[in-house]
């Protein structure tokens, strides 16, 4: 367990450290004309940024199809397939046929060039995946336009340069860079404006009334942490407060603590540490109540899970098979 003293303070930092995020971009899709396209690869989460025109999109679950134009991105987490139009009318007969990449690498759909479109995948562990899968709903659209969303030009612009410029030293490491902070920047400003009835208990961690009370529970989430407290860090009645987590996180404030703190003794073990260091590390006196609340809320025993943990990292392609 870090020290409290360099614990990262704001708890979108603390979640991405802990699933150790890492983006990777997949590519450049071209397309021009009437074409329709239905990426149905599910179980990742996927980001677009269109760096030129624009197109229809849809996914199960929405009212009806909507536009996206150059400099927005899209967040899927990866629980419904995305459909891309150049037209409304064409998203009913999308096709899913596999997209072939050209001479230069680039993916191309129809006739011509007058959309474009990067594409990138969110790389975790897949034991921790499910954690940042919840907090996500199915998708986010963050308009370029948008004051809080002045960061992403930028990164748009750098990014389309260094796929152009392949020979520049270090441009792997660049692109993953700039991608890492556009998957952020969109996190960021989707953050500030997420709708109370979005799925996913992520939009919680943009909700002002509740910034302190999370601040301090990603703090210091091994003290034993009182509703009142909490509320009081809020500035609300233990009743408000209550009902006003319960809305935008999807769990009551405390069942929250203990979440978090069952997927920071996950790391522990798996980093090596005992049962007994895990539980010590966040909070348990006990070793017996920690391993109660780690099966009960993580599906499986923390010994079995340390040893599970144990053997993907000793046999790596084991795990990936």
């Amino acid at each position: 367990m870090r020290d409290s003293s360099e614990m990262i303070l704001d708890p979108l930092s603390d979640v991405l450290n802990l699933l150790d995020v890492r983006c990777t971009l997949s590519g450049l899709l071209v397309a021009g004309g009437k074409w329709a396209r239905r990426f149905a690869n599910l179980d990742a989460i996927k980001f677009c940024a269109v760096t030129q025109g624009g197109c229809w999109y849809f996914v199960d679950g929405l009212a009806s199809a909507a536009r996206v134009e150059a400099g927005d991105v899209l967040v899927m987490n990866g629980t419904r397939s995305l459909i891309l139009a150049s037209e409304e009318s064409l998203i009913a007969d999308a096709i899913t046929t596999p997209l072939q990449q050209d001479e230069d690498g680039i993916y191309r759909l129809g006739r011509g060039d007058d959309f474009a479109m990067l594409t990138g995948t969110v790389q975790i562990d897949p034991e921790q995946q499910a954690l940042l899968v919840s907090g996500l709903p199915p998708i986010i659209h963050v308009r370029g336009k948008t004051p809080e969303a002045a960061p992403l030009a930028w990164l748009l612009q750098e990014l389309v340069s260094e796929m152009k410029s392949t020979a520049q030293p270090g441009g792997a490491v660049a692109i993953a860079g700039l991608a890492q902070l556009l998957f952020v920047h969109t996190l960021r400003a989707y953050l500030l404006h997420a709708h109370v009835d979005d799925v996913g208990w992520m939009k919680g961690l943009g909700d002002p009334r509740l910034a302190e009370p999370l601040r301090f529970i990603h703090r210091d989430p091994a003290r034993s942490w009182s509703l009142d407290e909490l509320a009081k860090e809020a500035g609300m009645s233990r009743t408000s407060f209550a009902l006003r987590f319960r809305e935008m996180i999807g769990m009551p404030p405390l069942t929250y603590l203990t979440k978090w703190r069952m997927q920071l003794a996950g790391r522990e073990l798996r980093n090596g540490a005992t049962i007994a260091e895990a539980a010590s590390a966040v909070g348990y006196t006990s070793e017996s109540a920690f391993s109660s609340a780690f099966k009960r809320l993580m599906g499986v025993a923390p010994g079995k899970y340390r040893h599970s943990s144990q053997q993907a990292r000793s046999h790596p392609l084991q795990r990936e098979a």
